[in-house]
């Protein structure tokens, strides 16, 4: 079978696209997430542990497309165009992420403590005890959640338009590079990362390149180290 090798490409157009690609499968992820969320609350599932994880990772995996910082994050102009209150909506759906989900912020989260009083027709009158009343949003309604898959897939069809003109500007500066050049670039290379590079921002486009060699895939370094070891309790 004949060899197509792979040349790493590190400006800024190439960038752009492999941030348009990360943010696509966010969407995507999200996409999912939300079609088995809704099945469980059609069925009237008891399965309250993945129902509140499914609903936290969909605001998560949403909310994390439109966050700047070491990738290209979508602004909410890109709802702009589309009818109804999008952006109502997507700043409802972020705000559960950042205030709720995220951190303790709103009152979709409530504790409250009170005194347990003897009955008041008790012969002794008093306080007896302690109790901790804990009130939580899990999820929203099957419409909620359906509306969130659905502001996704839009989205994602419009993240689609970016890729396929990204990837073409990204085509044709490869096309104008020397072709000496571009054949000796080194191939895209996937490191596996330490429990040291947790709370470290990964390398750029650039860094993450191999000496050419044979195979039409990014290769991988290895398998990720297990995360520090936790003691257990005597």
């Amino acid at each position: 079978m004949q060899d197509f090798p792979i040349a790493g490409v590190d400006f800024p157009e190439a960038q752009r696209l492999a941030d348009l690609a990360s943010i696509s499968q966010d969407l995507k992820a999200a996409i999912d997430t939300c079609s088995r969320l809704a099945e469980l609350l059609r069925e009237d599932s008891k399965d309250g542990v993945l129902i509140d994880s499914l609903w936290t990772t969909a605001l998560i995996r949403y909310a994390r497309c439109f966050a700047s910082g070491k990738r290209y994050g979508l602004g909410e102009e890109i709802l702009a165009d589309l009818p109804g209150d999008p952006i109502g909506a997507h700043r409802w759906y972020k705000n559960l992420r950042d205030k709720h989900i995220a951190h303790s912020v709103n009152p979709f989260e409530n504790v409250l403590v009170g005194a347990v009083l003897a009955p008041q027709d008790s012969a002794e009158k008093g306080v007896i005890g302690v109790s901790i009343l804990v009130g939580r949003h899990m999820v929203a309604d099957i419409a909620g959640v359906e509306q969130l898959g659905r502001l996704c897939t839009i989205l994602g069809r419009k993240i689609a338009e970016l890729i396929k003109d990204s990837k073409e500007k990204v085509l044709q500066i490869a096309k104008a590079m020397p072709i000496d050049e571009i054949y000796s670039r080194p191939r895209p290379i996937f490191s596996a990362p330490s429990p040291n590079n947790a709370a470290e921002a990964r390398q750029s486009t650039a860094s993450n390149t191999a000496p050419q060699t044979d195979g039409r895939e990014g290769a991988s370094s290895g398998q990720p180290s297990p995360a520090p070891a936790v003691g257990h309790e005597r």
